[in-house]
């Protein structure tokens, strides 16, 4: 093995790829970063231990990727004796910028020289410490340094064949290495020398398959090709070294195919840092024990999965936080079999340590190796050598890569024995078909792949990492997207959030200094990430000043969208000037939308004031006179002139600014200053009632002209507004009902006949009723007589129904508030108010005056209180001075118009004695006597036969026949001969064929369907024939034989003859064979003039029967057959029962315990073996559905022992009672 040197290692490291810097040398070099308490909220280290350690792994890095879901790396960049390899795939969510593949080039090259050059055969395992240790399947084992470089090599002299299995100790200075022929041995990895060599301390005459340490120094786990687990532990007493092996578990009781101790590296500070735990897998379940202090069961799963496929396990201490925001740092499990992955945490709860489920993992194909790259992710292989990095906290897919390149090793020889003669189950030959237990294995962040002569890392690119590589091919928008995702995440992490920052800011220094070519390649991109992190002056500097002679208007576009996402709400005023420029020449509405969510401060005014006035940008405009000029009625004296009835979007928008102002809001959102609203408020409500408009000279112009203009717009609106000002503050004092009078007194001088409509004077006197109503207005007697003549008038033209309801909402409030009394009295005002058909005012003044019996009248007369008039009478029905019932009555014809089905349920339910009186009543309104008697019988009313043939005399005169014919189907009580008559009277002859039916008079109802069958031709014929068919049918066993036979003749003879008839004949022939005479049937066919000379017709025909009489009779003997079969079945079953042996395991009564042998009846209970006397299950309240001793459910059959005799008892010296003697071999009864 001296030839085994390091060939030219120095050349590689001085070659053209890089500095000597080694991937695996960084990698193995943790550098732990000392944690902030505040910011993660990790306790003191007196309550829970120090995580510097633990954490290491995903908080080493000084970007974000933890958040980002990807575990982070300890490892450091390539080396220059590591190489990319182009030829492996990567897809996946990631494109390829999460998993980096490297190649250890230089241990690679010395593996293929070993193979050559000395005859050390193919590497068949591998470890990774602090060194980096690969077996070979002829028994050589080389150990590398970080720098790649071969410390030393062994090559075993005892033919133990090929290296099954390496581990390294915690401290990397032992190695244990198992061999193909059961040898375990220890060497030293610093100089390579053989310290221990065991030979019998697995099972004989098998192979090691595992060799693992366990946390404690001198313990190790072994397990061998038989199944069995067994314990090392070495000692060393006087300078002599000793291992002393114990097995832990047999292979007798299930075959162990993994094992993983749980490393933990808390240094004494976990909960579980004392015990020795260790996980192991069977074909069929996984369990997790403790060595130390003493070997116990925490807890065992049950594990399916193909019988090809080999459990998987691995450990990690992961970072959890509970449901109740509480972290803690424990060791996560994940077991792995098929295309199944479970993970389970371990801790320690009230002193015992337990195993608790956190999810479960599906992928599309079955795995070969499953292992944690840092704590959120796992990387599984598939048995296509796939491997799929999977975030563990989402479970999904984040990228995949095709490592069919690597020439995996696989170790399926270890497990079929194949160097001990093969002397493994079947099964578990089966299970290690692909096995690659000690091929693959993980450091870290990092998945070391083993070759058949080289070795290959997968690593995790950190978040920074991922980026770089992004940018260096190019792929911006994927780099932009995932430092925001970055950023985003690291919200509630300042320090995280300032590298992330940092990271952002550089990707955009790299972006300005790689697009000269495209500057506005991805632009929006990375302009959202300058926007998210705050660096606005890179935006309007450096960004700008790239781009503002060919892509501006790009970058504009990309400003506005942030603009109206109100990300931004201020810009540079340069940037500002040419939005402004840019979107006057595009889209004038869209720089309105810009402007009103920019400060006004960025703004030029000078330019935006000239803009919104030349292209009426209107909510532009007030919102800068408000916000920039502080101004609040410039708006309002230049806009409100300009006011238009078809300018419906400056008129709404004049309407709202009016409304906030005087509410004290902002225009179009905010509001404003404290110091501000009462001059705000006090300046709009004088511009608006400003008696003339500024700058009006020729005196033409009417008085009030801005409210005037509101109220020409909009006169319904405008007092609304008007309203919701009147219910500030301001107008509740006695200085404020005077300024809401005279408000008011200016509204009527306004609204004048010759200004106005009628419909629009009608809004302004029911605001005013309003008013004076909920007391906002002083009750003027002159004020009130006005509103009340426009409220009683009878008739206004192009009055509409909602201005109707408003008058009438008006009147009934004055009226319910009292206001009226002093003008006129309740008569009075009833008077008016029938006049002017208000009914829902006559409503109130009749309650008011208790004149209940015509209430009524006023819901009829308005069809917008239809749906309520049927709760008042409900209401009100049992109130004997409401007269709902005399109401009812007179009013019966137009309630039925209005709704019958509610009349008729009204009725019913509270005045079921009253309804002959009222269909009496009804006699002369045939209509409205139907829909009466419709819904009573559709409510399943009790109604006489006389009154459901009235009903049925109405249907035949106002429906159609298909009406008349379903309500006979229905409905059952009238009688039938009437019934009978009635129909026939309208000539309704299916009607009268169903009712002839129904009375059993077949002959008469096939006469009369012979005589529709005539009167029809073509397809009706056809339905007719068919009808007339099945009604014979229904008729066997009623008809007389003779007379059936007579209508069938009738039938065939109307219908052979007659061509568009053929399509049925066949079947017609078919049915009538079953009751005519079959030479009758054939003489009949004969004689038909239109077939007896087509003796092929007559062939079909004869064939057809004789068909039909052999699937017939072949359907019977089949059904036949089966049903013996069942039945034979059934008696094989009971006679197996009854022949078999009984287990019985006691001989006392399991409820009475009494002796079985008092000559009863016996009843064995079941599986259980225990019986009861038949009489003391029998005396039971209930029945028994489980055995009253052991509680074992019953079966539904049970077997009855009859009378068992006391010569059935004998004796047993080793039992104080007998035993049941029985001739058939006793078994379980099940």
């Amino acid at each position: 093995m001296s030839e085994l040197k390091a060939p030219s290692l120095q050349s590689l490291l001085e070659s053209e790829r890089g500095s000597t810097d080694s991937l695996l040398a960084e990698s193995l070099q943790l550098d732990f970063e000392d944690l902030d308490d505040a910011e993660f909220a990790i306790p003191p280290t007196e309550v829970l231990p120090s995580l510097e350690a633990v954490l290491s792994e995903f908080e080493a890095d000084s970007d974000v990727a933890s958040e980002l879901g990807m575990p982070l790396p300890v490892h450091a960049t390539p080396t220059p004796s590591i190489g990319e390899d182009s030829a492996v795939r990567t897809n996946g969510a990631g494109g390829g910028s999460i998993m980096r593949y490297t190649l250890l080039h230089g241990i690679s090259a010395q593996l293929a020289s070993a193979a050559e050059r000395v005859n050390a055969g193919a590497a068949s395992a591998c470890a990774v410490s602090a060194y980096i240790a690969v077996g070979t399947s002829h028994g050589h084992i080389l150990n590398f340094d970080v720098t790649q470089t071969l410390r030393w090599a062994h090559q075993d002299k005892h033919a133990q064949g090929a290296v099954a299995s390496l581990a390294f100790n915690a401290d990397s200075t032992r190695l244990l290495a198992g061999f193909a022929r059961g040898l375990v041995a220890m060497l030293d990895t610093q100089t390579g020398d053989v310290l221990r060599e065991l030979f019998d301390v697995i099972t004989p005459n098998t192979g090691v398959l595992h060799v693992k340490w366990t946390s404690r120094s001198s313990l190790a786990l072994c397990a061998d090709a038989g199944g069995s687990v067994w314990s090392l532990s070495f000692t060393r007493k006087l300078g002599i070294r000793g291992c002393s092996s114990r097995c832990l578990f047999s292979g007798a009781r299930g075959e162990v195919c993994a094992v993983e101790p749980l490393i933990m590296d808390a240094q004494g500070r976990h909960e579980l840092d004392q015990y020795c735990i260790v996980a192991l897998a069977t074909l069929s379940k996984y369990f997790i024990v403790t060595v130390r202090p003493r070997l116990r069961v925490i807890k065992y799963h049950v594990l399916q999965g193909p019988p090809d496929c080999l459990p998987l396990l691995a450990w990690h201490l992961v970072l959890i936080q509970a449901a109740d925001t509480s972290r803690s740092v424990d060791p996560v499990i994940v077991v792995g079999r098929g295309n199944q992955l479970f993970f389970h945490q371990l801790f320690v709860s009230n002193g015992r340590i337990t195993l608790l489920y956190l999810r479960h993992v599906q992928l599309q194909s079955n795995l070969l190796s499953a292992h944690w790259l840092g704590p959120k992710c796992v990387a599984s292989l598939d048995t296509a050598e796939i491997l799929h990095l999977v975030d563990v906290r989402s479970s999904k897919e984040l990228e995949c890569m095709d490592m069919a390149n690597a020439a995996l090793v696989y170790g399926s020889a270890h497990f079929k024995g194949l160097a001990t003669g093969g002397n493994v189950s079947p099964a578990f030959a089966l299970a290690g078909t692909n096995a690659c237990y000690n091929s693959v294995v993980s450091r870290g962040t990092q998945l070391y792949v083993l070759g058949a002569r080289s070795l290959h890392i997968i690593g995790v690119r950190t978040w920074s990492e991922r980026i770089s590589y992004l940018v260096k091919h190019h792929r911006w928008q994927e780099a932009c997207q995932l430092a925001l995702d970055g950023y985003i995440a690291s919200a509630d992490r300042p320090r995280k959030r300032a590298q992330a920052k940092e990271r952002i800011v550089m990707l955009f220094q790299e972006y300005i200094a790689n697009s000269a070519r495209a500057p506005d390649y991805c632009l929006g991109a990375i302009m959202n990430c300058l926007i998210t992190v705050g660096e606005l002056e890179l935006l309007w500097t450096q960004l700008w000043e790239k781009l503002h002679n060919g892509s501006a208007e790009l970058f504009l576009q990309h400003i506005s969208e942030h603009i109206e996402r109100e990300s931004i709400r201020s810009v540079n005023p340069v940037i500002s000037q040419a939005l402004v420029e840019y979107w006057l020449r595009h889209s004038p509405a869209k720089l309105e939308q810009l402007i009103l969510k920019l400060d006004w401060m960025c703004l030029d005014l000078n330019q935006v004031l000239k803009a919104v006035r030349k292209h009426r940008l209107y909510r532009a405009q007030i919102y800068l006179n408000t916000r920039a000029l502080n101004d609040y009625t410039a708006a309002l004296t230049e806009l409100l002139p300009l006011v238009r009835p078809e300018d419906a979007d400056l008129g709404n928008c004049l309407l709202v600014y009016v409304s906030s102002c005087l509410a004290g809001r902002g225009y179009p959102s905010g509001d404003i200053p404290a110091e501000q609203v009462q001059q705000v408020k006090h300046d709009v409500l004088r511009c608006l009632t400003s008696q003339h408009s500024v700058g009006n000279d020729d005196g033409e112009e009417l008085p009030y002209p801005y409210l005037r203009a509101l109220l020409k717009f909009d006169t319904r609106e405008t007092l609304n507004v008007i309203s919701l000002a009147f219910q500030e503050r301001e107008f509740s004092n006695e200085l404020g009902f005077s300024h809401r009078k005279r408000i008011i007194y200016l509204l009527l001088e306004i609204m004048t006949p010759e200004n106005a409509t009628w419909a629009e004077i009608g809004c302004l006197l029911n605001f005013i009723a309003q008013q004076i109503s909920m007391q906002c207005l002083p009750r003027d007697r002159q004020l009130l007589e006005r509103v009340l003549s426009h409220l009683a008038q009878e008739e206004i033209a192009h009055e509409s129904s909602r201005q109707h309801s408003e008058r009438e909402s008006a009147w009934h409030e004055l009226l319910s508030s009292n206001c009226l009394a002093e003008i006129s009295t309740d008569e009075e005002q009833l008077r008016l108010a029938e006049k002017a058909q208000c009914y829902y005012v006559v409503e109130y003044l009749l309650e008011k005056l208790q004149r209940y019996d015509t209430i009524l009248d006023c819901y009829i007369r308005n069809e917008a209180r239809h749906e309520t008039m049927f709760a008042y009478m409900e209401r009100h029905v049992i109130s004997p001075e409401r007269c709902i019932f005399g109401q009812l009555k007179r009013h019966l014809p137009e309630l039925l118009a209005i709704n019958a089905k509610e009349t008729t349920r009204l009725l019913a339910l509270h005045y079921p004695n009253k309804i002959p009186e009222l269909l009496e009543q009804l006699r002369a309104q045939e209509p409205l006597l139907f829909e009466f008697l419709k819904c009573l019988n559709e409510r399943r009313c009790e109604l006489e036969p006389s009154q459901l043939e009235l009903l049925l005399e109405l249907y035949c005169k106002m429906q159609p026949a298909e009406e008349v014919q379903e309500f006979l189907s229905t409905y059952l009580g009238y009688r039938l001969e009437q019934a009978i008559a009635i129909v026939e009277k309208y000539q309704l002859k299916r009607s009268v064929i169903y009712l002839y039916e129904m009375q059993e008079s077949y002959a008469k109802a096939f006469a009369l369907a012979m005589d529709l069958l005539r009167a029809t031709a073509g397809e009706e014929g056809v339905k007719e024939a068919r009808e007339i068919c099945a009604l014979l049918g229904r008729s066997v066993g009623i008809l007389p034989a003779d007379e059936l036979e007579r209508c069938w003749f009738e039938l065939l003879q109307y219908v052979l003859p007659h061509p568009e008839l053929q399509a049925i004949t066949r079947s017609l022939l078919h049915e009538a064979s079953q009751h005519i005479d079959l030479h009758n049937l054939v003489q009949l066919i004969m004689n038909t003039h239109n077939v007896s000379s087509s003796f092929g017709d007559i062939k079909d025909l004869l064939m057809g029967m004789l068909d039909s009489s052999r699937h017939k009779t072949e359907a019977l003997r089949s059904t036949a057959d089966h049903q013996c079969q069942q039945l034979h079945a059934q008696f094989a079953e009971r006679r197996r029962q009854a022949c078999r042996g009984l287990w019985v395991t006691t001989t006392k009564c399991s409820v009475c315990r009494q002796r079985l042998f008092d000559n009863t009846r016996v009843l064995v209970l079941g599986g259980c073996g225990h019986a009861v006397h038949e009489n003391c299950l029998e005396e039971a309240e209930t029945a028994v559905a489980e055995c009253p001793r052991c509680f074992t459910a019953l079966p539904e059959q049970r077997l009855i022992l009859p009378k068992p005799s006391k010569n059935l008892i004998c004796k047993s010296s080793s039992l104080e009672m007998g035993a049941l003697q029985l001739k058939a071999p006793p078994r379980r009864f099940c």
